[in-house]
């Protein structure tokens, strides 16, 4: 009778010690948990603020970029319009000595 008894009493005092461990257990795991998402939360902004800067760095880059590139095209197409009009001027000089030459 004693032995059950003593069983009974241990086999409770085990039940009630595994129960403390598991509750422990379970907040701690709750904890880890909760800490490995904000962590990993952090994270994620870091790399999205990271992001969003490569991407208006790329863009400012891009567009000074077009806009010199818009600069050359207009100052080429100012030149080649210039030497176009010399050359015709030149050709209408010509031009114009020959019928002269041609007519007298």
């Amino acid at each position: 009778v004693e032995y059950m008894a003593a069983r009974k009493i241990q086999t409770k005092w085990r039940t009630f010690v595994w129960r403390q461990d598991f509750v422990v257990y379970m907040a701690a795991r709750k904890i880890q948990a909760n800490w490995r998402a904000a962590v990993c939360r952090d994270l994620y902004l870091h790399q999205i603020a990271a992001k969003i800067i490569q991407t208006k760095w790329r863009s400012y880059v891009c567009r000074k970029e077009y806009v010199e590139y818009m600069a050359a095209r207009k100052i080429q197409t100012k030149w080649r319009s210039f030497v176009w009009r010399q050359d015709f001027v030149v050709y209408m000089a010509a031009r114009k000595i020959q019928a002269n030459w041609r007519a007298a």
